[in-house]
This record gives structure tokens, sequence and C-alpha cells, in this order.
């Protein structure tokens, strides 16, 4: 729209995009609260008011300002008005100051940011029920959490030192921002559980308990599975899609900081990764539904195994990991060479390999290793899947525990196969 805008007269455009804004929000507000400051007339007119404030006085901000004044005059009359028939709320005004901005804007030729506000103002006007529950609804410890993270990624993050330090090539801003990549994307799909926790089954725990911790998740679902809430086949399918989402997830971070190391993992691990996951769905979908409600038994599990990825404590010792992996993997790569790397990559895959694998993207990320990085990605992911099937077989009933130690010794095989192969 803002191309289609662009083409034609600064004065035709700027006017029919202010009309058509005004008309949006003055057609929600004639819905929500006909008996309200205005409706579908009031705001086009509004809307114009300022674009035409702007428009017929050039390069002068007076008379715009001056209409702003009397245009809060009249909002200001219009609250007191509410406050005493007993109907507080000073919504529509506000958005009668901001449909006069958006024509100021329009007026300017700022199409885009126009464009943007007026829809996000008829979206936020429209989803107040939704929002306000929400509201409600929302801990008061996850508020706080998401606070800290846009502290650590808008104001810690930028005042980190970009430069490496030490012979190990140590760069502050480089674990930064790795804490901030996997902490964001771990802590997304912490959310999805949390608000998603009972649609979609099973098979949908498994797919974001795998974005976030498909270790975890695996030793969730094979506890739950003693329960017999879902079939058994339920639970396979689940932990296969877990493993599935592993290996996108991990090529999304490693494509976050080293490119070149994703081109050379993109074929196995997508293959990988969405054949697992269709595999997880087909096994589960042939003997159960996805109406079946999870019980308070297997959502306990699972819940206690998901933490909060975006708590101080997690943070820091996912940072604290990320560093001494870092060194270690260094120290190994120049004494022992590859071997050695891929030895650590089997040991490393045992535990948590995200520290193991993004430390190897700051290795990997210069070209010389990209080959055997990858191929140590690889070997710490299939030591990683071996370990999950282990983990099924030992939690998890025998019906459970033995297809999911076939398909993930499988799958660990199949992808040093396929490495080797592609």
């Amino acid at each position: 729209m803002g191309t289609l805008l662009q083409s034609l007269p600064p004065e035709l455009s700027g006017f029919v995009l202010t009309l058509v804004l005004g008309l949006l929000i003055g057609f929600e507000r004639e819905e929500h609260e006909p008996q309200g400051l205005g409706g579908v007339r009031t705001f086009p007119i509004i809307g114009l008011g300022g674009f035409l404030l702007v428009r017929a006085f050039p390069g002068s901000a007076v008379p715009f300002s001056a209409g702003l004044v009397v245009l809060g005059a009249l909002v200001a009359l219009s609250y007191w008005a509410g406050l005493r028939t007993g109907e507080p709320g000073i919504t529509t005004e506000t958005v009668a100051l901001l449909t006069f901005a958006l024509g100021g804007a329009a007026a300017q030729g700022l199409y885009w940011i126009s464009i943007a506000a007026g829809v996000v103002a008829v979206i936020l006007l429209q989803e107040k029920t939704r929002l306000e529950t929400l509201a409600v609804n929302l801990p008061q410890n996850e508020l706080r959490t998401a606070v800290r993270f846009l502290l650590l990624t808008g104001v810690i993050l930028p005042a980190v030192p970009n430069q490496s330090f030490t012979d190990f090539g140590i760069n502050p801003f480089s674990i930064c921002l790795v804490v901030v990549a996997v902490s964001g994307i771990s802590y997304l799909s912490y959310l999805l559980q949390r608000f998603w926790r009972r649609e979609g089954g099973l098979f949908l725990a498994g797919l974001l308990g795998g974005a976030y911790s498909s270790t975890a998740t695996t030793v969730a679902l094979a506890r739950s599975a003693n329960q017999q809430v879902w079939p058994p086949a339920a639970y396979v399918g689940a932990i296969v899609a877990a493993t599935g989402m592993m290996y996108l997830r991990l090529w999304a971070l490693v494509a976050m900081f080293a490119p070149n190391l994703a081109r050379e993992l993109a074929a196995v691990f997508w293959l990988l990764g969405l054949a697992a996951i269709g595999f997880g769905a087909l096994v589960g979908r042939r003997h159960t539904g996805d109406t079946v409600p999870i019980q308070a038994s297997a959502e306990g599990d699972r819940r206690r195994a998901t933490a909060n990825p975006l708590e101080l404590s997690s943070a820091l010792t996912f940072a604290g990991l990320f560093l001494v992996v870092l060194v270690v993997t260094r120290l190994i790569a120049g004494r022992f060479g590859g071997t050695g790397l891929l030895v650590l990559a089997a040991i490393m895959g045992t535990t948590d390999v995200d520290p193991f694998i993004l430390g190897l993207t700051q290795q990997a990320a210069g070209g010389p290793l990209v080959a055997i990085a990858a191929l140590a990605v690889v070997v710490a992911a299939a030591a990683n899947n071996l370990m999950k099937g282990i983990y099924a077989f030992t939690f998890g009933p025998r019906r459970v525990g033995v297809p999911v130690l076939l398909a993930l010794v499988s799958l660990a095989a199949a992808s040093l196969v396929l490495f080797q192969v592609l």
C-alpha cells in the first residue's frame, strides 16, 4: 500500500490515507463506544484537520500545534463529562489525538509509519477483552523476567565491549549475544508452552518442548508415559518430534553466528528435522487424536522440567558454561586437532549441546575449520540423541522407551551417514 501511495501525487495520497485510517478508527469506535467522543464521522474529520493544518502551512509547526491544543481542550471536556456521568475512560479521547497526529504524519509523507500506527491502534482497540484478560492472567514474575530480557538486549548488550581479550579470543559482546539468542528462542518456546499448555495435544507439547530443550522434554514425557494418560505411540511421536525440533533449533542458532557452518549443516539438519517431525506426527496420530486433554500428572512432570530460561541464574549459568566450553574447545582443538574436537563433541553431546555448538560457531566463523566443526556438530547432536534414547528407556515404560531408543539411535546413525554422503 505504501508503494501505491508513493506513486500518487503527495496531496492525494496523504488525503486518501488520512481518510481511510480515520474511517477505520471511526468504525471501530462506533461499534464499541457509540456514546463516546465521536464515531465514523468525527474521526475522519479529526484526521483531515491535522492533514490540512500541515499541508496548508508548510514549514511552520504553529498551526498544527494550535490545532492540537484546541483538540486537547475538547478531549479534556469530553473526559470530564465522562467522569460526571460515571463513565471514566480515556481510550477514545487518546485515539482522537492519535488520529489528528496521523493526519499530520500523512501530510509529511510518512506513509509507512502512519499505516503502521493506525493499524496497530485499531488492533489494540478491537482486542481490548483479550488484552485485559492477558494482563490479569499474566504472572508478575513473567512480566519482570520479560523486562529483564529487554534490559539485557537494549541496555546491557550495546554497552558490552566488542573486542577480544586473552589468547583465547574471549569477546564479551559475543558471549552476551549468544546468551541473548539462546535465551530468546528458549523463552519464546517457554511462553508458548505456558499459554498453549492444554491446546493441540501431546504432539504440540513435544514440538514446543523441543524448541526449548529436547532433553528436558524427553525426560518429562518419558516419566509422564508411566501414568498412561495417552497411548504409548503418542509419547513416542511427541519425543521424536521434539528431537526433530532440536535439529531445526540448532541450525537456526548456528546460522545466526556462523552462516558458512550453517550451510554445511543445512541439508542434514533440515532433512532429519522435518523427517523426525513427520514421523512423530504420523506415529502419534495413528493411535490418538489431538482432543484428549493432558492430565495433571503428565502436566506436572512437564512443568517441573521447564524452567524459565530468562531467570538471572539460568542466563548466568549458561554464560559461564559457554565461556568454559569455549576455552576448553580451543585448547583441545589447538593441541589435539580435529580428532580431539570430535572426541569432545561426543562427550559434550551427552550433556548440553548448546554451549559446545555455539562455541564452535565462534571458531568456524573464520572459515578454515568449517568442515571439522560441521562434523563435530553432527557428532554432538548424535551423542545427544543417544543419551535421550537412554533417558526414555530408563524413565519411561518399555512400550515407550524401546521405540524411542531405536528411533533416536537411527536418527543419530542417519545423521553421520548423511553428512558423509551429502
